[in-house]
């Protein structure tokens, strides 16, 4: 079986023509940025003000209080009385429609953080148009592995400079961790075991302001949808999105990006040759949430390595994360993924544990800082769009084992999923 690149590619066409209508409308050819000088002030533009859009307004301007050379450019939203809010607190300008925001010269930089769905196709409208890019994990919804490739490749050629949300690159702690496995204390790491614990699904049963809200002029349904199915409008699934699998895909891939990650980049891996699934809905039953609650995977890698990832939203009582070696161990306590935790054990065989102090950074702000070095002296950025897609590849090969019940598997040769 394969991704749906029919789909993917129709979807992916009539979004191209709608932004070079708008662009056009504009005065801005796609693919011209406005030129720069290395320590010219960056104008920022946000796509998606919800709850992680608003906490990278919070940041840019935290970094504009310290000096950073930025201003706040330009915001747009879906929903209207969302877009207004976050225009009033970071002082900037509204838009309804993204493709006007790219069109817009004073934006440098776009900050993507609306539903997952619509990451990839308008990632690929602003690198065309000429800007830098921060996307919010995942890099796109799991039913889009080829436009992600497609976006990678984009990246490439138009020798923009992109940064995917995985702050936990970012994080000093993390490259503490990679400096232990590639100093041979654990020996040749052979397996990982992780997971993410939570009670309550508030993830993804997330608040509707508005309960009466309906399509209009303040309510675009049709961008919000992008290349999901054409449904009927409800306020759930317009305000609770992370509730269903046109829109996302539950732990999978709203919370294993978080834990996978850190051990991606710490492996210095790449592509899996296969991965397998098991979950389900086994708590919250009772109001038709279609993502599960429970979800196990399984991944093993060309370099002969496992990383096994375990979730469940039912109880919040946390094992310590461990990487195995064939000489050791190295366990971490209280971690907060992404970002740190508490202290390391290194459990080295024939020997007694070592315990180290852990620290829990803010990986945000680093991963921030990074993107805007890079995007001046426009090299790649530490979580750039090909560490994005190994991410993505994942996540795409998680959902459809899981939700088609077979081992998926990478064929590398052809860079396709196979069932």
């Amino acid at each position: 079986m394969k991704t749906n690149q029919a789909k993917e590619s129709s979807a992916n066409k009539t979004s191209r023509r709608e932004f070079l209508a708008t662009a056009a409308a504009a005065g801005l050819a796609p693919g011209r940025a406005r030129a720069r000088n290395a320590n010219d002030r960056l104008g920022v533009g946000f796509i998606g003000v919800g709850g992680r859009g608003m906490y990278h307004i919070r940041m840019v301007q935290q970094m504009i209080n310290e000096g950073e050379n930025l201003e706040m450019v330009a915001v747009s939203d879906t929903y209207g009385p969302r877009m207004r809010a976050a225009a009033e607190r970071a002082k900037a300008k509204t838009y309804s429609r993204y493709q006007e925001l790219l069109a817009d010269k004073e934006v440098d930089v776009v900050c993507i953080a609306s539903p997952d769905r619509l990451h990839v196709p308008q990632a690929i409208d602003a690198i065309r148009a000429g800007k830098d890019v921060y996307c919010e994990k995942p890099m796109g919804h799991w039913t889009q592995f080829k436009l992600s490739r497609q976006f990678m490749e984009e990246t490439r050629k138009l020798n923009r400079i992109v940064q995917i949300g995985n702050q936990g690159n970012s994080s000093s702690f993390w490259s503490k961790i990679r400096d232990l496995i590639q100093k041979g204390t654990i020996g040749k790491p052979q397996h990982v075991l992780a997971g993410y614990y939570r009670y309550g699904d508030w993830g993804e049963r997330m608040p509707i302001p508005d309960k009466e809200a309906r399509p209009g002029p303040d309510l675009d349904w049709e961008a919000f949808l992008g290349d999901a199915p054409r449904v009927p409008f409800t306020v759930e699934r317009f305000f609770s999105w992370r509730m269903f699998l046109d829109y996302a895909g539950g732990p999978c891939t709203d919370l294993f990006p978080h834990v996978y990650t850190p051990f991606l980049s710490t492996l210095g891996l790449k592509l899996p040759s296969l991965v397998s699934t098991s979950g389900g809905i086994f708590k919250y039953d009772d109001y038709g949430r279609e993502v599960p609650d429970t979800f196990n995977m399984c991944v093993d890698f060309p370099e002969r390595i496992s990383i096994v990832l375990v979730c469940t939203l039912a109880n919040d009582y946390t094992t310590e994360p461990a990487i195995r070696g064939d000489e050791g161990a190295i366990t971490l306590q209280n971690p907060v993924w992404e970002v740190g935790c508490d202290t390391v054990t290194i459990h080295r065989r024939k020997a007694e544990p070592e315990v180290i102090p852990g620290e829990k950074p803010n990986s945000t702000v680093a991963h921030w800082k990074n993107f805007l070095h890079y995007v001046r002296t426009r090299e790649k950025p530490v979580s750039d769009v090909e560490f994005g897609y190994h991410v993505q590849a994942v996540l795409c090969m998680g959902m459809l084992s899981f939700l088609n019940r077979k081992v998926a598997r990478f064929d590398a040769e052809q860079n396709e999923i196979l069932l």
